[in-house]
């Protein structure tokens, strides 16, 4: 029997193995549904007004949108700051993770740790204003589905556990590190015994397989919309 992995060490592995095919489905489902939206005809015109007359001018509208929520910021500035508070912090926040993939921590990413207590501020705010405005704002919540409140406490419920993790339940960033490097090499590695971390990472899973088929999507969805991406058909 000798070279069989035992049972306890084939579990141990199980979370690598998961995150793995995670990736994977998150991968190939989401390059599946944007190559659905690109081969989506759009036969009429029907560009927002006041429409760009020039390629060079639709991309720099779609810069606008996808960026800075320019349309967002022009119907409702409450919701484009809320909105801005909590894609910007989470986006600082990825941008402190990605120190997980290196062996040897690099320079440039110094500056993004030292303001990672800020990121995440911006995105609970940011997430907590969003879930306010669903729950308090009469038309919001008529229109509002249980997916709707579930996204945002799902991604409440890991910005809140990671920090917990900085904070409160500290784990060993280099065997996490080791840990995420297997499962994206497709090289099962142990994840540390720690129920804090397990709990943030599964969250982290479920938010990995839901993504590219819910409504988180909408960010890329803004490139393909024909409202945006037409140019005046005047021009």
């Amino acid at each position: 029997m000798q070279g069989c992995p035992s049972p306890p060490v084939v579990f141990e592995a199980l979370p690598s193995w998961l995150f793995s095919a995670a990736f994977v489905w998150m991968l190939l489902a989401t390059s599946w549904r944007l190559l659905q939206w690109a081969r989506t005809p759009s036969p009429l015109p029907i560009p927002l007004a006041p429409a760009p007359r020039t390629r060079l001018a639709v991309v720099g509208r779609l810069l606008l949108e996808f960026l800075l929520f320019r349309s967002l910021a022009r119907a409702n500035p409450v919701t484009w700051l809320a909105s801005m508070a909590f894609h910007y912090g989470l986006l600082l926040i990825l941008l402190v993770h990605l120190r997980l993939l290196f062996v040897q921590l690099p320079l440039w990413l110094l500056p993004f740790i030292r303001i990672s207590g800020w990121a995440t501020v911006l995105a609970v705010a940011g997430l907590s204003m969003l879930l306010a405005r669903r729950v308090w704002v009469d038309r919001l919540r008529y229109i509002s589905a249980p997916s709707d409140y579930l996204h945002l406490l799902l991604l409440l419920g890991i910005v809140l556990s990671g920090a917990a993790l900085k904070r409160l339940w500290p784990a060993d960033l280099h065997a996490v590190g080791v840990f995420l490097r297997g499962a994206l090499s497709l090289d099962a590695q142990m994840l540390p015994a720690h129920s804090g971390l397990w709990l943030h990472l599964a969250l982290v899973l479920l938010l990995i397989v839901i993504f590219p088929i819910s409504k988180l999507l909408h960010g890329a969805g803004v490139l393909f919309s024909p409202s945006f991406n037409q140019r005046d058909p005047q021009s």
